[in-house]
């Protein structure tokens, strides 16, 4: 009867530990998807401001 027991466990440690590995790797990637993202924003902002370039945008 232990045996089962100990095998049902190990069954459910390992995906455990695979899904925290798995998480912690998505927030990573998560993390690194945020800075191109945030400079899409605001480097399209500045084209809207200052028509690509073309006009000055006031900002010192």
């Amino acid at each position: 009867m232990t045996d089962v027991l100990t095998w049902t466990v190990q069954r459910r440690l390992k995906p455990e530990e695979r899904a925290r590995l798995l998480r912690k790797e998505l927030a990573d990637v998560e993390g690194r998807l945020d800075r191109p993202e945030v400079a899409e924003v605001v480097f399209g902002a500045w084209v809207e401001t200052t028509d690509g370039g073309r006009k000055p945008s006031g900002l010192v």
